[in-house]
């Protein structure tokens, strides 16, 4: 295996979240928001993969402040997004919803050095080891984290299709980080998983921009935008529940006629 492949790689997603920052800093472009949290979320699966393979433990807590402060500003991007979709949507509470949003990036680049400061210091401590196991290693590891994915979506329950995701979004991660040799002997549909992916990043926008809006206080003329947003997150969440099941099903129907067919010859 390649020397230094997980350094290196965490090293490159560290240069881009601070080129992100920097960016973020001039033209506040939400995209170098998203895009820096993406990289510390390829950084934190890479170590929970590292983590796992050699039984060694490593913190992120340097990033993990710049990653919830920058995910307070995204979600509120989302939910005004959404809102906004609506026709005659609720002005009153998109202008308060921005209200929030100035008042957080200002507090964000007000605290850049502070930010990079801790991007430098997660860099000089971070130190993985240098080389990767071996491929029968990582194929057992995706065989596991994949059955663990699964195992989520057995009950119908928002909570658990979350963490599915979540897991999903992990494995692509790694996945993608791999050398493309060790791709070729891995079992993971990375179309279906992609699709899975992005049907679940819109579901949850939905559904998270719904968990926020009720825990404030609302006028009665904004109910109506409530109660579409409700009805559209219901009918994601039953498609994909139903669909995720059923691709299950056909999984291990494929993978039973597999067997069957290996002992018969």
């Amino acid at each position: 295996m390649k020397k230094n492949l997980l350094n290196h790689y965490v090293n490159n997603q560290l240069n881009y979240i601070e080129q992100n920052l920097n960016q973020f800093n001039k033209v506040k472009k939400p995209e170098c928001l998203h895009q820096l949290r993406i990289s510390i979320k390829r950084i934190k699966a890479i170590i929970s993969f590292a983590e796992d393979i050699f039984k060694e433990n490593h913190s992120i807590a340097e990033l993990k402040s710049l990653f919830n402060k920058a995910g307070k500003i995204r979600e509120l991007q989302i939910h005004i997004h959404l809102l906004e979709l609506f026709p005659n949507h609720p002005k009153k509470i998109i202008k308060e919803l921005k209200q929030k949003e100035d008042i957080l990036i200002q507090q964000f680049t007000k605290n850049c050095n502070r930010n990079i400061k801790s991007i430098n210091n997660f860099r000089e401590q971070s130190c993985l080891p240098d080389k990767l196991p071996n491929q029968k290693v990582i194929i057992k590891y995706f065989n596991v984290e994949k059955k663990s994915a699964t195992n989520k979506i057995k009950k119908v329950d928002r909570d658990e299709l979350h963490k599915y995701r979540i897991k999903i979004k992990k494995l692509m991660y790694v996945y993608n980080f791999l050398p493309k040799k060790t791709q070729k002997e891995i079992e993971f549909n990375k179309v279906k998983i992609k699709r899975q992916q992005e049907q679940l990043g819109d579901w949850h926008d939905n559904y998270a921009t719904i968990t926020y809006l009720s825990r404030i206080k609302l006028p009665i003329t904004s109910s109506k935008h409530i109660l579409k947003l409700k009805e559209k997150e219901e009918k994601q969440f039953n498609t994909i529940s139903t669909k995720l099941i059923e691709e299950q099903f056909n999984d291990k129907h494929t993978a039973t006629n597999r067997i069957k067919k290996s002992l018969q010859n």
